[in-house]
């Protein structure tokens, strides 16, 4: 079944099954449950998580291994078990991203990521116990990194 929505990004037909529920709602935003993953070409990679219940909300998001490339994580086995998730490729990973008016200031959520099971379209925000990962990296200097890194193994080869 379709339905329409207005969200932050304008009016949207989203496939009832496409919506992503968050039983837990995202830390702040506790009170939203049902949202939506939008593609829009002219912005991809950059993705915009979109709540279904107030048009207001809507987190710019992206794929954190395409910024961090050694970027891994363990879930617990009870979040595993609730996403339904056999297989890494179950899971979406997202990564929210802060957007500022200077672009070298954009930042990226490493330490909280978006979790989407592919199987039951239930997500959850993870908090990863890793003093690596922060709630704030600067996009352009983890970018920088991730270049250093390919870089080296480009030069072991």
């Amino acid at each position: 079944m379709i339905k329409e929505y207005e969200t932050k990004l304008g009016s949207v037909k989203i496939e009832t099954e496409k919506t992503i529920i968050f039983e837990y709602g995202i830390p702040g935003f506790e009170d939203l449950k049902q949202f939506v993953l939008l593609e829009p070409e002219d912005t991809y990679p950059i993705m915009w998580l979109a709540s279904l219940e107030d048009k207001k909300v809507a987190f710019p998001v992206t794929f954190p291994q395409l910024i961090r490339n050694d970027y891994q994580f363990a879930l617990p086995q009870d979040l595993t078990e609730y996403l339904e998730l056999e297989k890494p490729e179950d899971a979406i990973i997202l990564s929210i991203l802060t957007i500022p008016e200077k672009e070298d200031e954009i930042t990226i959520n490493l330490a909280a990521p978006i979790i989407i099971s592919q199987k039951n379209h239930k997500g959850v925000q993870y908090l990863i116990e890793n003093e690596e990962y922060k709630i704030r990296h600067l996009l352009k200097e983890e970018l920088e990194r991730s270049n250093a890194i390919l870089s080296v193994q480009k030069d072991g080869e």
